[in-house]
C-alpha cells in the first residue's frame, strides 16, 4: 500500500526541486493521491481482464512483439490507466496551481478553478490540461463564468483579471474579449515566479511515481492472475484463446 512509501523523503525531494517548503510539498503528495491515484485505483478495482482484452487489437500486439503474459497485461494495463488518467490528472494540475500560487477554488465558480487575490485585484483562472482542452462549448462556458464572476466582483470594487490557461502543450498566449489565454510555460511561471517551473514539475511527477506504483500494484496483480486463468499457461500466451475472447 502507499502508506509504506516514505512521504517525508518524497516531500523533501520535491522541495529541493521547486522550493515550496516541506509543508506544501506534503500537500502536493496528498492531492496527488486524492485527485489521481485513489480514483484510478477505485476504477481498477472493478476492472476485469476479460473486459479489457475484448477491446484490444491482438494483431497489433503480436506485430509489436508482445510474447509473454506479463508483457500483454502490462501493455493493456498501461494503455487503460493512461486513457482514464488524463481526466484525473487535470484535477491534480488544478490542485498544484492552487498550492503553488496560494489561491483557492471559488465555491460557486463553475469553470473557474483558481482565484488569487492581491489587494483589490482578483486573478481568475480556468485551467485545462492539454492544448485540446478548450473546445467551443467549454470555452464558451468558461468565458461566461469568468464574466459572471467579474460582474459580482465589480460590485465590491474589485478589479478582475480573467485567464484561460493550459497546463501543458504548445499553445501561444493570446488576448481576446477581455480574457487572456496563457501558454503552459507562461501560466506556471506566472503562478510560481519561476520561468523553469514547467520543466521542474516533470521531476516532481517523477518523485510522485512510487505513490502511483504502490496504489496500482494490487489491481495489476489481480489482472495478471485473471489473465493466467483466461489465456495464459505459465508466461506463455495462448493466442487462440485471446482471439476467441476478442472475436468469438
Amino acid at each position: 500500500m502507499a502508506a509504506a512509501v516514505d512521504r517525508r523523503a518524497i516531500a523533501s525531494r520535491i522541495d529541493a526541486i521547486i522550493g515550496i517548503g516541506i509543508k506544501r510539498s506534503l500537500v502536493i503528495i496528498d492531492e496527488f493521491e486524492i485527485t489521481f491515484t485513489k480514483p484510478i485505483t477505485e476504477k481498477l478495482s472493478n476492472l476485469k481482464m476479460r473486459d479489457i482484452i475484448k477491446r484490444k487489437n491482438p494483431y497489433l500486439y503480436r506485430a509489436s512483439g508482445i510474447s509473454t503474459c506479463e508483457e500483454l497485461v502490462k501493455r493493456a494495463f498501461t494503455e487503460y490507466t493512461s486513457t482514464i488518467g488524463e481526466n484525473y490528472f487535470g484535477s491534480f494540475f488544478e490542485s498544484v496551481a492552487r498550492i503553488v500560487s496560494g489561491g483557492v477554488k471559488p465555491a460557486s465558480g463553475g469553470e473557474i478553478d483558481l482565484d488569487i487575490r492581491r489587494g483589490n485585484e482578483a486573478f481568475l483562472y480556468t485551467i485545462k490540461s492539454g492544448p485540446g482542452g478548450y473546445n467551443s462549448s467549454i470555452e464558451a462556458k468558461a468565458r461566461q463564468d469568468l464574466a459572471h464572476a467579474e460582474q459580482r466582483l465589480r460590485q465590491d470594487r474589485v478589479t478582475t483579471h480573467k485567464t484561460m490557461a493550459y497546463a501543458y502543450g504548445r499553445r501561444r498566449s493570446s488576448f481576446k474579449d477581455g480574457v487572456e489565454k496563457l501558454a503552459s510555460k507562461v501560466f506556471w511561471a506566472q503562478l510560481s515566479g519561476d520561468s523553469a517551473f514547467y520543466i521542474k514539475f516533470l521531476d516532481v511527477c517523477a518523485e510522485l511515481m512510487p505513490l502511483f506504483e504502490a496504489d496500482t500494484t494490487a489491481p495489476y496483480e489481480l489482472l495478471l492472475n485473471e489473465a493466467h486463468e483466461l489465456f495464459c499457461e505459465g508466461d506463455t500466451i495462448q493466442w487462440d484463446k485471446v482471439m476467441r475472447l476478442v472475436s468469438g
